[in-house]
């Protein structure tokens, strides 16, 4: 959208290449919305429209429209600090900088999981998994598992674990 205003436009990306976090998801991970809810602007997501695309399906679809987009890519630069002096914004890699009028953060949460600190877990002895860390129940197999939460990640995997394993699914509210 910022090249079609004109503006020369750079992507900093902590990763070796420009999907984001997706190739660090589980196995199994399939879109929670249909191909045709899904695509970016100016690149239809392939396949049926009324599909749910899986995980390596995304990262496909990610790698063609990097790779077709006018934008200056810096795989491999991890932003550490950004810093604004007289409206010019600095964002400060390990490797180097870069300054830009316009700086827009663009960051999830993957990288930076949360286990909260709930009464008794540590003095649990079981295993303690965050989503970030789940890649396939094949580890989890006849085990008694409670998948906290009722996001579309947790029903997903507690539904794919309920095939080898005996689950409960904990929420504030009922999903």
């Amino acid at each position: 959208a910022l090249s079609t205003r004109g503006l020369r436009t750079g992507l900093l990306e902590a990763a070796d290449e420009p999907v984001g976090a997706w190739p660090h998801y589980y196995d199994s991970l399939t879109l929670f919305s249909p191909a045709k809810y899904s695509a970016l602007p100016g690149l239809a997501f392939p396949g049926a429209p009324d599909r749910y695309p899986r995980r390596d399906e995304v990262i496909d679809y990610l790698r063609r429209y990097a790779a077709g987009l006018d934008v200056d890519i810096v795989t491999g630069s991890r932003v550490e600090t950004v810093t604004c002096e007289r409206d010019v914004y600095t964002a400060h890699t390990t490797d180097n900088s870069v300054t830009a009028p316009i700086l827009i953060a663009a960051t999830g949460y993957f990288g930076s999981p949360n286990i909260p600190s709930l009464p008794g877990l540590n003095t649990f002895g079981g295993t303690v998994l965050h989503t970030g860390d789940y890649r396939n129940p094949a580890a989890l197999a006849d085990q008694n598992i409670v998948v906290v939460g009722a996001g579309n990640s947790a029903v997903q995997i507690a539904t794919e674990l309920a095939e080898v394993a005996s689950v409960s699914l904990a929420s504030r509210r009922p999903p």
